[in-house]
Formats: structure tokens, C-alpha cells, sequence
């Protein structure tokens, strides 16, 4: 393992920036959403720890990356299994290691290690043939198993999402994309939904009709979406969000915390946002057009197709057209593990896409 110095010149400004701006204004946004002072200054020690992560990672090179996926990978299996079993259950989902003022979600760790893994496995193997889904299923099935007993069916969606990615850019064939679509299609109604647990079926359900239980399931929906109306077009102004300052919007620095900006910062302020997540989000997909190996554009799709779809559940839970997850917005909610596993992935990226031309 060699260590070599950074080129400055060699890295896409474009998404280093985009990826500071984001962060930023979810830090000045939690400032106003943290219904305690001490979670803003925790998020600011998780985003210095992510930066030296991301730092760090760039003295290595991408060789040395893919080299340790599978490592990385085994670690975030054992990482998964010790927290079912000493980790501490924290609304309703026992995915947390706790040491003190730490708190550490091995789910992130997980995401990331699969997805090098698979785009490790892959770049030799074609996905033509039911067979050839074999391997790549004996990968994701422990992840997404050992989320689900924890229970935590948001990140095994998003697990799932990003193995989709990786994928459809492998080139899932078009007939059994639509198989898989078929497949959905008749397991929701008749597998799926039947084994839901009550509460996930009143949170379904919630999404259709929320004044079915406007002083329980759907009161953080309502609240939600009052706010961000109330917003208009140019919002509230900074700390001024009566919906949210008042404390009407639960979780509103984690889950929700989408109303509290929208509602200071109105439709304008919302559209920017949208927008510089649209920027990211191109930028992932630009890059990895650009990566000659199959490896790397896998590795970049992975990444970002599981940061697109945890943007767009988090944000359709806050405008109440999708169900409650639990998924924070990336970069942007309070969650020291997300925000540090985010800008180390991102990190990652940008080593991968520096050495894209390297033998």
C-alpha cells in the first residue's frame, strides 16, 4: 500500500463544491431546525471528521481501493450482526452502536462496502442470464436481511436502489428490467403488504388519506405539509418558520427537516436547493461517463444513484406523497454517521475519477 500525494489539479472542483455548498446550508439550516443547540455543534465535529475521511482517502489510490472491497465489505457484515446484538434500539430500530456522546450506524458503512464490492465483481461478469444475478444476489441478501431484522426497511431500500444502479449501467437487459417490474407488481399486494408490520401499513395508508389519524400517524405529514406551504413564495425569513419554531413539525432536523427550510425560505429558496442537488446529481452521472473502466463508472453509479433516491423519498415524505421512512436528506439532516459516510463516499469518488486514466 503506497501513499501518494494529492494533485490538486487532477479533481473535479465542480462536485467538491457543490458537495460544500449543500453541507453549509444544512449546517446554517440546522442551526434553526435542532430543537437543541449541542446537535449543531455535533453535526459540526461530524463534518470536520467526514472532511479528514474524505481528505485522507485521496492519499491512496483507487487500486488500493477496489483492493479492499471485499475486506470492507466482510467488516460491514460483522459491523451489521454485533449491532443486532450490542447495539442500542433507538425509535424502534435497534441500528446503533452508542459510546457516549458517539453514536455510529453500521447501515453506512454497508452501503458503501456493497457497492464497491459489486462494482469489484462485476466489471468481469455479465448480467445476460437469470444465473448471472446469482452472485451479485448472494452479496446484497446478508445487507438487506440484516437490515430488515433490525427492523430498518429505509435503508434497505436504499441498499436495494443502489444495487439497481450498479446494475442497470452493468446493462440489465431491458426484458428483465420488465420481469422484475411483473415481479413487483404481483409480490407487493400479495407477499409484501400481507407481512408489513401495523405500523408500516398505517404509514402506507397515511399517504392516501392522512387525516385518517391526524393526531397520530398523520400529524407529522400535516404539519409538514402546512409548513411548507405556508412558506410561499419567498418564505418566512431565518428562525421565523411559526410551523416549526413553534415545534408543530416533529423530527424536524432529521426526517423533516425539508419543511423548516421551505418554510423560512419558501418556493425560491426550495427550488435552489432542488437545484443544487440536480447539479450534484448530474455531476455523479458526468463523471462517470467519463471513467474508461467499467469499475468506476459501476462503483459512481452506485453512489449516486443511492444518494438520488434517499433525496427524493426524504423529500416526497416531507410533501406527504410518500410513506415515512425514516431517511434523512443527504448532507443536509442532522446524523453525524450519514453526513460522515456521505462525504467519505463522495470522497471516494473523487479519488476514483482522479485515477480514472491510471494503469
Amino acid at each position: 500500500m503506497v501513499l501518494r500525494r494529492p494533485n490538486l489539479l487532477a479533481y473535479d472542483w465542480g462536485l467538491i463544491l457543490l458537495t460544500l455548498a449543500i453541507t453549509v446550508l444544512g449546517l446554517f439550516n440546522l442551526r434553526s431546525a435542532a430543537p437543541d443547540p449541542a446537535l449543531l455543534n455535533r453535526q459540526l465535529v461530524a463534518f470536520l471528521l467526514g472532511l479528514l475521511l474524505a481528505v485522507g482517502v485521496q492519499f491512496f489510490s483507487r487500486r488500493t481501493v477496489f483492493a479492499l472491497a471485499y475486506p470492507l465489505y466482510a467488516l460491514s457484515l460483522l459491523l451489521l450482526v454485533a449491532v443486532l446484538a450490542f447495539g442500542r434500539e433507538i425509535n424502534g430500530a435497534k441500528a446503533w452502536f452508542v459510546l457516549g456522546p458517539l453514536q455510529f450506524q453500521p447501515l453506512e458503512l454497508a452501503k458503501l462496502g456493497l457497492i464497491l464490492a459489486l462494482a469489484r465483481l462485476l466489471e468481469g461478469r455479465e448480467v445476460r442470464r437469470v444465473w448471472d444475478y446469482v452472485l451479485p444476489g448472494l452479496l446484497t441478501a446478508p445487507v438487506v436481511l440484516l437490515l430488515l431484522l433490525q427492523p430498518d426497511l429505509g435503508g434497505s431500500l436504499v441498499v436495494l436502489f443502489g444495487v439497481f444502479a450498479v446494475l442497470f449501467v452493468r446493462g440489465l437487459p431491458w426484458k428483465h428490467l420488465l420481469v422484475g417490474l411483473l415481479a413487483l407488481a404481483v409480490l407487493v399486494p400479495t407477499v409484501v403488504w400481507p407481512n408489513l408490520k401495523p405500523y408500516q401499513r398505517e404509514r402506507v395508508l397515511i399517504v392516501l388519506d392522512p387525516y385518517r389519524d391526524p393526531l397520530g400517524q398523520g400529524f407529522q405529514v400535516i404539519q409538514s405539509t402546512i409548513a411548507i406551504g405556508s412558506g410561499g413564495l419567498f418564505g418566512k425569513g431565518y428562525g421565523q418558520g411559526t410551523q416549526t419554531q413553534l415545534g408543530f413539525v416533529p423530527f424536524r432536523h432529521t426526517d423533516f427537516v425539508f419543511a423548516v427550510f421551505a418554510e423560512e425560505w419558501g418556493f425560491v429558496g426550495s427550488v435552489a436547493l432542488l437545484g443544487l442537488y440536480a447539479l450534484l446529481l448530474v455531476r455523479l452521472l458526468s463523471m462517470a461517463l467519463e471513467c474508461p473502466r467499467l469499475s468506476d463508472r459501476l462503483f459512481l453509479a452506485g453512489v449516486g444513484g443511492m444518494l438520488g433516491f434517499q433525496v427524493m423519498v426524504n423529500l416526497g415524505v416531507a410533501l406527504g406523497v410518500m410513506p415515512v421512512t425514516g431517511l434523512t436528506l443527504p448532507l443536509f439532516s442532522y446524523g453525524g454517521s450519514s453526513l460522515m459516510a456521505t462525504l467519505l463516499s463522495l470522497g471516494l469518488v473523487l479519488l476514483v475519477h482522479r485515477d480514472r486514466a491510471a494503469p
